[in-house]
């Protein structure tokens, strides 16, 4: 039977943007102040634009899934022809 290593794991933190690592309601100025504001929503083009922040990669991921799926029907349809 072979001997356990004893070798420390790694902890693995998740990879964050800049903009993930913020918590909800933390302020970066001063945290003396107690003062409540009232509930700010974002604009819509600015909650666009963090999501482009946050997930670059997802546009990329859409246009290869939509070229698989053209390429997968090309192929269904090839064969549908062929083989009737």
């Amino acid at each position: 039977m072979s001997k356990k290593s004893r070798r420390r794991r790694r902890t693995s933190r998740p990879r964050l943007s800049p903009a993930q690592m913020v918590q909800p309601g933390e302020q970066t100025a001063s945290p003396k102040t107690t003062a409540v504001s009232p509930a700010v929503f974002p604009s819509p083009a600015r909650a666009l634009r963090d999501l482009r922040e946050e997930y670059p990669y997802v546009a990329a991921d859409l246009k290869r899934i939509a070229v698989i799926a053209a390429v997968m029907l090309v192929i269904l349809i090839g064969l549908a022809l062929l083989l009737v």
